[in-house]
């Protein structure tokens, strides 16, 4: 099955290790868009949805980003979709802010900390859940 997956984070080098990474993965095909603060994914999500009318299978959402926060950006999103599949992405798990980011309405969290393996692995486990239990 071929995802979709909107990668928010303002570090490029994440961008590369997660494309990297899910290339690996030989069950499924992988389509990332990036971008580099949470602004320009919003604009991005909403694009998509709006002018092309594809959702995002999965966004991930970083919390700390110059322009926009992933927190707002997450609210923002969720405004337009209340249903968007947002995972924070941050190594920042278990504070404040990760907690706000959950509240604004995204599903979880994926740690940045954790082997790149295991990321690419959670996040084909969310994928093929969210196939399981479509979130229309």
């Amino acid at each position: 099955m071929d995802y979709s997956i909107l990668v928010v984070d303002d570090e490029k080098g994440i961008h590369k290790l997660l494309s990297v990474f899910l290339a690996r993965n030989k069950k499924h095909t992988f389509t990332l868009r990036t971008t580099l603060h949470g602004k320009a994914g919003v604009e991005m999500y909403y694009s998509k949805l709006v002018n092309e009318g594809k959702k995002q299978d999965l966004v991930l959402m970083d919390i700390r980003m110059p322009v926009m926060d992933g927190v707002e950006a997450t609210i923002r999103i969720i405004d337009y979709d209340p249903k968007a599949n947002i995972y924070m992405f941050t190594a920042y798990v278990g504070t404040e802010v990760e907690r706000n980011a959950r509240n604004a309405g995204a599903k979880g969290t994926i740690s940045k900390d954790a082997d790149w393996n295991m990321i690419a692995e959670k996040v084909v486990n969310i994928l093929e859940s969210s196939i399981i239990h479509p979130r229309a």
